[in-house]
């Protein structure tokens, strides 16, 4: 049992020390909070760009029920969709609202067009040009959760921003 054990100890020190040995160490370098983008260093040298912009990355507004009025939480995810187009004028977006499953289809494709121009309305008073933003509403018909529970409804009543 002894031998049995100093084995398996042994095989846990070899495949630890061969995974560190294959790792891959990068250095980041930032020189100010306002960073719009990140070098990183590696040991290979290859020939990569790092001077394009980051990508948007999408983001998703939420609702409460039965409103398409912008929240605290929503306007600060706003602010960052902000930043972000504002440093990247080349992309176009689409904003895509959606309800829960309450109520009638017409009344939540209303709802949904209703909150995808909310977020319109707050990114164009914001700078962004409204010829890159495209405005859709689903209202129930794509729903991020299934159930029915105020968790499930509480995801779903969104606007998209891809």
């Amino acid at each position: 049992m002894f031998i049995l054990r100093n084995k398996l100890n042994f095989l846990v020190v070899v495949i630890f020390i061969a995974s560190c040995s294959s790792m891959n160490v990068t250095e980041e370098n930032v020189y100010s909070a306002d960073v719009s983008t990140v070098k990183v260093s590696s040991s290979k040298s290859e020939n990569i760009n790092y001077d394009s912009k980051a990508v948007f990355a999408n983001a998703t507004v939420y609702f409460d029920f039965d409103k398409s009025t912008l929240t605290s939480k929503s306007i600060q995810t706003l602010k960052s969709a902000v930043n972000a187009l504002n440093d990247n004028s080349a992309i176009q977006i689409t904003l895509s609202g959606h309800a829960d499953e309450r109520g009638t289809r017409e009344y939540n494709l209303a709802l949904g067009q209703r909150r995808a121009e909310a977020v319109s309305d707050y990114l164009t008073l914001n700078g962004i040009s409204k010829s890159r933003i495209t405005v859709k509403s689903y209202g129930e018909e794509k729903p991020a959760v299934y159930g029915q529970d105020e968790m499930s409804y509480s995801k779903n009543r969104r606007v998209e921003i891809n």
